[in-house]
């Protein structure tokens, strides 16, 4: 990986191609917006001049010294020449701010192609172009070129944004401001040609002002990268994504389950869980999810004690506090008698000392700040979720003050929700400014608590399990057929006992022939054996239930006048069971892919499905079974016994035979795999092979 970030991340001069003495051009507030810091500032425009009491140079050569950094507010059509002319001259870095490249089509991918010409054998690195800037502001570094009296510019803070799109973010950059939210740093990617995300979340890892990163991408440039970096990053330091563009690629036109359920999202999220990497849906909870990881530590717990001032806002967090469907399924503290009795001394005597608190409108700033502290001595208690109604005569700028104490030095953590308009939006910022976490809305707020404690959970699980991933065991004592050929269904069953996953005792009646003695036990199943036909029960492929001879015969029969001249696949039919799905897709952004989910014929119907990408650990297969809607069937469910840990070594299994088949592998369905008390029986097994990938 070429280096050269320093330049681009912490200069001490640049200079700006595209100046004049024109007010309101974006090189022209560049220059002006850098003036304000710390650097060197240099302008460049070929005839000259003056701007702001600075001369302005002609070209890069006359410089008096090599700026560490170029930004060039050119058009794109001299953007090219321009970078050539900075490597020539030795800087480190170039922001190419110009639009027109590869977002206009073939005439711009072709002007990307000569940026990256430039700068092939050197040291020089690319940001964007197409590309909004960066904003440093404890270096008051800012090449963002729309004004400040437009776009508020954040201060000093400990959360650093990578975005691949500058209007993705800059709604919640200024309201982020708004509200006393501070940056490390901002970093628009652009159509990054050359310094991406992967290396700038490497690079905020390191430092030391940044405690959270916060990406925004609509792809990625390196997929694979991207999971080792997080893999890497995201145990030290929180990881927030939005990847955008959900719904666009939809799910893969396919022949399978697997590849019907799985849609490019659903692999995303599964692998984001797998890294640790915390979603966000938009720029809003973006900057929330961020900042609560920066500001706050992980939950040890969910155990959430509620402070109002009126009734009905309590109530209405409680519910997004235990809410399974909109809300995070955490619990309400029950409080400690002597908590509450300590409450009910210093409140007022109509107040409500239970959990959720309410204090009444008629509570002071001092009864607020005491029950705080009181709470602070409840061990029932993990989180204190603050709700502020400045609307009251009693509350003013000093509750503020007293919340920041606890929000900064209190034992729990504290999250407030204040909603309001002037007074309640100052008291807001106050609090963001002071870096205790405050949001203008309950849900919100709540959501903070979920997060904290995604964050810890996480934690809790690197480090307290080893990551038991199986080794691959190599190809050779594979079945392996001709490339791009689907297997019938007892040659991918033969792949699979290999492995040590049950299936059903079966025969082949080759051109539907019954052999003078059935060697299985009744009850029995009959199906076509065709390579071709995937879907066996839509073209009435299968019988099941068949209880003695004369009605075997008489299926087959049956059978063989429905498919002439097809092979008829015989099986013990397992008895009943809990019944599920697991698949391997090959995922065009994350690659081979695994997928449990609900089985049988209502798996599409349910989509109650979670994916991984192969291989995968011991946790990651339980981790799949938890986020299942239906987990509650493995664990003893109204008196249901499913072995769950059969289910946890077959997923273990196929996630092996995944990685053995890497790369040739398309798709494959085991559904439905019947689990009972004592094991998981794959009932049905389909596989595509990629094409041309075996010889």
């Amino acid at each position: 990986m070429k280096t050269g970030l320093n330049n681009l991340l912490s200069p001490k001069s640049v200079v700006v191609f595209g100046v004049s003495e024109q007010e309101g051009k974006a090189g022209n507030s560049v220059v002006k917006q850098l003036m304000d810091g710390s650097v060197r500032v240099y302008g460049i425009n070929p005839k000259g001049g003056t701007l702001y009491e600075k001369t302005i140079y002609r070209n890069v050569d006359e410089l008096p010294d090599v700026p560490d950094l170029a930004v060039i507010a050119l058009p794109s059509g001299l953007a090219p020449e321009a970078t050539r002319a900075c490597v020539r001259r030795g800087i480190g870095a170039v922001i190419v701010i110009s639009g027109g490249f590869g977002e206009i089509g073939e005439a711009g991918r072709k002007l990307e192609q000569e940026l990256k010409e430039a700068i092939v054998g050197t040291r020089t690195r690319i940001l964007g172009p197409n590309t909004l800037g960066l904003l440093i502001p404890r270096l008051k570094l800012d090449t963002v070129f729309l004004p400040s009296s437009h776009l508020r510019r954040p201060n000093p803070g400990n959360i650093a944004i990578i975005s691949q799109s500058g209007s993705g973010v800059m709604g919640a950059l200024d309201v982020g401001s708004f509200y006393g939210v501070g940056l490390s740093a901002f970093v628009g990617l652009g159509n990054r040609i050359d310094v991406n995300e992967n290396e700038l979340i490497e690079y905020f890892a390191e430092d030391p002002n940044t405690s959270a990163i916060g990406v925004y991408l609509e792809s990625f440039v390196d997929a694979q990268k991207f999971i080792e970096v997080c893999r890497k990053v995201s145990p030290q330091k929180p990881i927030v994504l939005v990847k955008a563009g959900r719904s666009s690629a939809g799910a893969k036109a396919v022949a399978l389950h697997t590849g019907s359920l799985a849609g490019s999202d659903r692999v995303t999220d599964g692998v984001l869980r797998q890294l640790g990497v915390i979603r966000a849906y938009d720029d809003e909870d973006l900057l929330d999810t961020a900042r609560a990881l920066a500001y706050a530590q992980p939950l040890n717990g969910r155990r959430v004690a509620i402070l109002t001032g009126g009734g009905g806002t309590g109530v209405m967090i409680a519910d997004y506090v235990e809410a399974k469907e909109k809300g995070i399924a955490a619990n309400l503290a029950k409080l400690d008698p002597e908590i509450e009795a300590r409450l009910a001394r210093m409140a007022l005597p109509f107040a409500s000392v239970h959990n959720p608190i309410d204090l009444t409108p008629s509570a002071s700033n001092d009864m607020y700040a005491e029950a705080i502290e009181i709470l602070q001595d409840d061990p029932g208690v993990d989180v204190i979720i603050a709700c502020l109604m400045y609307h009251a005569a009693k509350r003013d700028e000093q509750l503020t003050e007293k919340i920041c104490h606890w929000g900064k030095h209190g034992k729990k953590p504290l999250i407030v929700a204040a909603i309001g308009s002037e007074t309640t939006m100052q008291a807001n910022r106050q609090m963001g400014t002071a870096g205790v976490l405050a949001f203008p809305s309950f849900w919100r707020t709540v959501k903070a608590v979920d997060v904290l404690a995604q964050r810890a959970e996480f934690l809790r699980q690197v480090n307290s399990q080893k990551e038991d991933v199986p080794a691959p065991t190599g190809l050779e004592s594979l079945f392996v057929p001709k490339p791009g050929v689907p297997l019938a269904e007892d040659e991918v069953k033969a792949i699979l006992r290999k492995r040590g996953i049950a299936t059903p005792e079966s025969i082949v009646l080759y051109k539907g022939l019954l052999p003078a003695e059935i060697p299985l036990p009744f009850p029995l199943v009959v199906k076509i054996r065709s390579a071709e036909v995937l879907h066996k029960t839509d073209l009435k492929g299968v019988a099941l239930n068949i209880t003695d001879i004369e009605i075997l015969e008489q299926t087959v029969a049956e059978m063989s006048s429905r498919f002439p001249g097809e092979d008829l696949l015989v099986e013990h039919m397992e008895p009943p069971g809990v019944e599920i799905i697991v698949g391997l897709i090959e995922d065009g952004t994350f690659g081979l892919s695994i997928m449990c989910g609900v089985g049988g014929i209502l798996a599409e119907l349910y989509q109650d499905v979670t994916f991984r990408r192969v291989p995968i650990s011991r946790l990651d297969a339980n981790n799949m079974l938890r986020e299942l809607k239906a987990h509650a069937l493995f664990e003893g469910f109204r008196g249901i016994k499913a072995n769950r840990e059969a289910v946890t070594d077959l997923l273990l299994k196929v996630s092996s035979l995944g990685q053995d088949l890497k790369g040739h592998i398309d798709q494959m369905d085991l559904n439905p795999i019947i689990v009972r008390e004592d094991k998981a029986v794959v009932v049905d097994a389909k596989l595509i092979w990629k094409t041309g990938t075996m010889e």
